[in-house]
């Protein structure tokens, strides 16, 4: 059984990346551990709990992945393969009684992939930097954020935390989209 740490956690755009890679390198016995972080995934390569390791690198929109490369720097790794992703970021809320809210919660770099449409239709929420997308989804679900909060999404991890869905794709860029790499240390 392979051990694939990746960044993230169930619902991310970095598991679904890993079950790309590991499908293309015809992996069929792959088991799939979420470490939230890209320093989460190099920790656990290096004590040995995970053989191999997905982050993401580079979005087309808001550039380096800097938790990535401040991991990778100075690291021994060989790279088994890299996949682009489509990234469809969704605006989730708690409820469907919630109709305008004061903050939108989400990873920098979902952020950054819609700031334009957040400025233009969200102008008076606050952002708030989180470790991941599906993270956001779960924290407000489990109300560690307030409940006129919004996260941005993938729609499975939106809909596996129960939430509702408030708004499609607000990503600036309609061909919007991440590099991903699975790798092993040297």
């Amino acid at each position: 059984m392979k051990r694939i740490g990746y960044q993230g956690m169930e619902g991310s755009n970095s598991l679904a990346a890993a079950r790309d890679m590991a499908k293309s390198l015809g992996w069929t016995d792959a088991e799939y551990v979420p470490l939230i972080t890209s320093r989460g995934v190099v920790d656990a390569m290096q004590a040995g709990t995970v053989e191999y390791g997905v982050m993401a690198t580079r979005n087309h929109v808001a550039g380096v992945v800097l938790e990535s490369e401040a991991a990778l720097s100075g690291l021994h790794y060989r790279l088994l393969t890299a996949d682009t992703v489509s990234i469809r970021h969704h605006l989730f809320v708690l409820s469907e009684n919630v109709t305008s809210i004061d903050t939108v919660a989400s990873h920098i770099q979902a952020l950054k992939q819609c700031a334009g449409h957040l400025r233009e239709q969200y102008p008076a929420a606050q952002w708030r930097e989180v470790e991941d997308t599906a993270i956001a989804a779960r924290y407000l679900a489990e109300g560690a954020l307030p409940p006129t909060a919004g996260v941005l999404c993938r729609q499975d991890a939106g809909e596996a935390f129960g939430l509702h869905l408030l708004q499609k794709d607000l990503q600036d860029d309609a061909h919007n989209a991440t590099d991903f790499i699975l790798f092993t240390l040297e």
